[in-house]
């Protein structure tokens, strides 16, 4: 229900605080009607005066103007995007493109948030968690906060059973499992485009770098080689024709191009379209030349590109969404892949509203797609695809061996998704994502089923702080017994963290191999972006018991195709996560928590094992740290030996790191 602009007075006069009061004169009478003009210049003079006061700190005056949002939102909420965006863009609050991003007005020709703005507003607490938060992670206005105690129990009641605390033995025998990750289409990659330019994705038709290239400039100094761009650089327009790799015209390149995009990817770029064929076909002469026969795959998110938000449009998320699982449904033929959605894979970008809310129908577009085209593809069956449809925060499904596979749309926890600040402490699980999860899993637990858990964010990084606490309470009451993996994507580097029992961050005693009760997997990008060697990987599954036994990871050197003369990368094993840290460790054990535990210790007390953590996170690429040089490593033990986002940030402060949250 709206309210009169006599109410909005009322309503912004309850909420103003200290100097901040309202001069009578600046307002029309209270029994108007204030034309939108009107409307537009009394907010932002209202919004200037609480930038402008000297009494309020950056985190008050970030939520004084939610609350003057919510005020605005009752009476004109489709003004807020105009309002915010030009107090944005005109204070500088943000950079222009983060203004644009979260309230810049949404249309499908550009992916900004504003509408979802004011859908937050309308609903949030700006003086709970729900501001700080907020504040904090949105606008950087407010320092990190402490989750409140949350206990989740109430989501299964009762009392973890006895059976549930020890895992099941594995057997002897194996299959495999492809995982792919982060493929982030670029599909207008330009070949020969700016690779080095001054916005934040390169590579693009719009891209470009405000400095011109400087006379007698030589250009081997930013592609890590000797030579400059003379015979053999790949400026070549290639693709995949029935599955054969055909090299296509030469292209060139124009010499006011600082660092030119070459055929198969950049460092500063997304993936194009040929790099992301060239991983499948990887992945699946592999399993040909070492006779794996893959049972299923899993892909854990994020298909659209990093381009700035004014380029990404609707048109362009479905394309990049329906290309890549085109692409992947061609290279895979029948093995079935079981996906979920990453931060990316939505429009406007980062966003998914709870169903209780009345916002669902501005995203079920996406669901209803992705449940049309996975059933298309035979990856689900109907009964799947209704559940896909209708409960567009999960599904489950069954492999043909009696794994549950458990997909989470970690959308509804997201950093950047504007409705998941709403009642964040008060109503926890306000899209149902952690009832469902645990209705799966009690389930799943009475029946003896082992399960794997398939999202794209990682609980401990990007994972709002009461949604990590509440999701590291259920895996811990699943597991070991019920919860055999963990899954995930989104950081595009090559890692892993372990969740210990009775573990809050500060009690480092409490890191034992007793305690290490789960792991998750955090699989290594197909893209490079930024500075990264395109990686996959296959995981060996023990048949019994559906643990991993060990993990190939693959991957090959961009920059050696920089100047192959247009030919298909040599894709090589990088590692096996068994022998590749050098732990002692039974043959016939899974590479469980205990596993990782003994990993992430010599990552805290072994200068080799550190950088060697390094070396795997980047594959090898030109920008992998040298720790023993750079304090850019200093936190990789608190990240790998924590789970949640507040155990992380206790653990930087013991020891005096900053956890940068």
């Amino acid at each position: 229900m709206r309210l009169s602009f006599a109410a909005l007075l009322v309503a912004v006069q309850a909420f103003r605080l200290g100097d901040l009061q309202i001069e009578s004169s600046n307002w029309p009478a209270a029994d108007s009607v204030p034309s939108d003009d009107d409307l537009i210049k009394i907010s932002l003079d209202e919004l200037y005066s609480i930038g402008n006061s000297t009494k309020l700190s950056d985190c008050d005056k970030c939520k004084h103007r939610l609350l003057y949002a919510k005020s605005l939102a009752l009476v004109k909420p489709t003004l807020i995007p105009s309002i915010f965006t030009e107090w944005c863009i005109g204070t500088n609050a943000l950079q222009k493109d983060m203004c644009l991003r979260i309230f810049g007005r949404t249309t499908v020709q550009n992916s900004y948030a504003g509408s979802n703005f004011a859908d937050m507003v309308s609903l949030m607490d700006p003086i709970s968690y729900d501001g700080d938060y907020y504040c904090h992670y949105t606008e950087s206005a407010c320092d990190y906060v402490s989750p409140p105690e949350i206990d989740g129990s109430e989501l299964w009641g009762g009392s973890k059973p006895e059976k549930s605390k020890y895992a099941p033995e594995a057997g002897n025998e194996t299959f495999y499992v492809l995982h792919v990750s982060d493929f982030h289409i670029e599909n207008d990659y330009v070949v020969g485009g700016e690779g080095n330019c001054s916005v934040s994705m390169c590579c693009t038709p719009h891209s470009f770098n405000d400095d011109p290239v400087p006379q007698n400039y030589d250009i081997s100094s930013n592609v890590f080689l000797q030579d400059g761009p003379g015979e053999g650089w790949s400026f070549y327009k290639s693709s995949y024709v029935d599955n054969i790799f055909e090299k296509g015209p030469y292209v060139g390149y124009n010499e006011s191009t600082w660092w030119p995009a070459t055929s198969f990817g950049h460092y500063n770029c997304d993936a194009p379209e040929l790099l992301i064929n060239s991983t499948l076909k990887a992945a699946t002469s592999l399993q040909q030349q070492l006779n794996l026969n893959y049972e299923f795959a899993i892909f854990t998110g994020d298909l659209v590109d990093h381009d700035e938000t004014q380029y990404i449009t609707y048109e362009s998320t479905l394309l990049a969404e329906e290309s890549t699982f085109r692409d992947v449904k061609y290279q895979l033929g029948d093995i079935p892949m079981f996906p979920v959605l990453g931060n990316h894979d939505t429009f406007p970008y980062g966003q998914l509203a709870q169903e209780k809310y009345g916002f669902s129908n501005k995203f079920d577009w996406n669901n209803e797609l992705m449940a049309e085209l996975w059933r298309d593809y035979d990856w689900i069956d109907f009964d799947e695809e209704q559940q896909v449809r209708e409960h567009y925060t999960g599904f489950s499904v069954k492999t043909k061996r009696g794994l549950k596979i458990i997909a989470l749309n970690s959308n509804s926890w997201y950093i950047s998704n504007l409705y998941a600040f709403i009642n964040i402490s008060q109503d926890y699980d306000s899209f149902g994502q952690f009832q469902f999860l645990v209705d799966e899993l009690l389930d799943s637990e009475s029946k003896d089923e082992r399960v794997w858990l398939i999202m794209h964010v990682p609980a401990g990084a990007d994972m709002l702080p009461v949604a990590s606490q509440v999701f590291a309470q259920v895996v811990e009451r699943f597991s070991p017994y019920t919860i055999a993996g963990i899954f995930n994507g989104h950081t595009h580097r090559d890692e892993f963290k372990v969740l210990y029992s009775g573990f809050n961050g500060s009690n480092l005693d409490a890191q034992t191999a007793e305690n290490a009760i789960a792991n998750t997997w955090i699989a290594p990008s197909v893209t490079s972006w930024i500075g990264l060697n395109p990686s996959f990987r296959f995981l060996e599954v023990d048949s019994k018991t559906f643990s991993v036994m060990n993990a190939y990871t693959y991957y090959f050197n961009l920059n050696e195709t920089f100047t192959n003369n247009g030919t298909e990368p040599e894709w090589r094993l990088e590692y096996d996560a068994r022998s590749a840290y050098g732990v002692n460790w039974p043959q016939f054990a899974p590479l469980n928590a205990t596993y990782w535990h003994e990993v992430s210790q010599k990552i805290g007390s072994s200068s080799s094992s550190l950088q060697q953590y390094e070396n795997f996170a980047t594959r090898y690429s030109p920008y992998t740290y040298k720790c023993s040089e750079s304090d850019n490593c200093d936190t990789f033990y608190c990240y790998v030996s924590t789970f949640t986002i507040d155990q992380y940030v206790k653990c930087c402060e013991h020891f005096g790191l900053d956890s940068d949250i």
